[in-house]
């Protein structure tokens, strides 16, 4: 099992059903080359007998001690895999398994640190070459430059030795500190020192069926804790932000944090507009769909823009920097008014 390519590793928390049909999907695929692994977060005998009756030369099932939450279970179902590189899945997430080989043969003839497949990555891959249906970002400024941004955990691959020489548990543990998107700040970290793909491939969609039509990671939290919402978007940009800049050199850390506030300003309005309006992403969590008036956006934006202060003075940012921030404020602001 050591010598395998991928390990193919599910998060999983009472959705026996959902993960017996996903593995199921996945073994669809006659290849050797993939071991499929299920980290089960303590579910219900039930659930348990189902993941149990999946166990085969091509699936491993290691379940918790006890009930870990999802950020943790996450760090606990990358670690558990094997051979060179470890790709991690959520449970409720529909994989199209016609892309299980396009990901086998691009890991198999590159060699890099980390990376993402999935609809997360469409917007850092603009703009650089793309080769098959993958960008290969170089280590240092260009692949540094593409990090920061939340990502969906499904998706989010790492090979393994640097996984495990990584000290990344932090991030899944501590989730007050480091907010929800744990992975965002391994990818950052290493970028900065190994070249990472970022594949733009609808390798999986989100699914919302029956008791698995809201998300188990927010069914216990309050409707402020939401992911598009722009008080979320405000604390886990501050949050990425501070950290990561520490990784970034001096020649492009000011266009790091650019790029970031510009892709926060936007989830913080606009995106946040169009999620509130969009049928299905309210569905999910069964919620209605709601206008969210331009008097609204504006007040975000400046909300955002005051708070951003903070990583500014945090950092001690020259004044030519706070310069770059306005421009970028102002042209959002412009975006705000002409959807009207």
């Amino acid at each position: 099992m050591e010598d395998i390519l991928l390990s193919i590793c599910i998060s999983s928390y009472n959705r026996g059903d959902k993960c017996s049909q996903l593995v199921n999907q996945i073994l669809s695929v006659q290849d050797d080359r993939y071991h499929i692994f299920i980290c089960d977060d303590h579910s219900d005998e039930e659930t348990l007998m189902k993941l149990k009756s999946l166990v085969s030369s091509k699936v491993t099932l290691v379940q918790n001690k006890s009930n870990l939450g999802a950020c943790a279970n996450w760090f606990e179902t990358i670690d558990c895999g094997k051979g060179t590189y470890i790709l991690h899945i959520l449970d409720r997430d529909d994989i199209d398994t016609d892309y299980v080989s396009t990901i086998l043969d691009i890991l198999e003839q590159n060699s890099v640190g980390a990376g993402y497949f999935g609809r997360s990555a469409i917007s850092p891959v603009e703009g650089i070459e793309k080769q098959r249906n993958f960008a290969i970002c170089k280590k240092g400024k260009e692949a540094f430059l593409m990090m920061g941004i939340p990502i969906h955990p499904t998706g989010f691959f790492v090979e393994r030795k640097t996984w495990k020489r990584g000290n990344f548990k932090k991030f899944f543990y501590e989730s007050e500190k480091y907010g929800i998107y744990p992975h965002a700040y391994a990818l950052g970290i290493i970028a900065a020192k190994r070249d990472v793909i970022y594949s733009p491939i609808p390798f999986y969609k989100f699914m919302y069926r029956g008791d698995n039509r809201r998300s188990r990671f927010y069914e216990k939290r309050k409707v402020k804790d939401y992911w598009w919402l722009p008080d979320v978007v405000m604390k886990t940009d501050n949050q990425l932000i501070l950290y990561l800049s520490q990784f970034a050199d001096d020649e492009y850390k000011e266009e790091f944090i650019c790029r970031r506030f510009r892709h926060g300003l936007y989830r913080a309005t606009l995106l946040y507009r169009r999620v509130e309006a969009n049928v299905l992403d309210m569905e999910r969590y069964g919620l209605e769909i709601r206008n969210v008036p331009q008097w609204e956006l504006l007040l975000g934006s400046l909300k955002y823009r005051i708070v951003f202060q903070y990583i500014l003075e945090k950092l001690q940012m020259k004044e030519d920097m706070k310069h770059q921030i306005n421009r970028i404020w102002y042209e959002n602001i412009k975006m705000i008014l002409n959807e009207g």
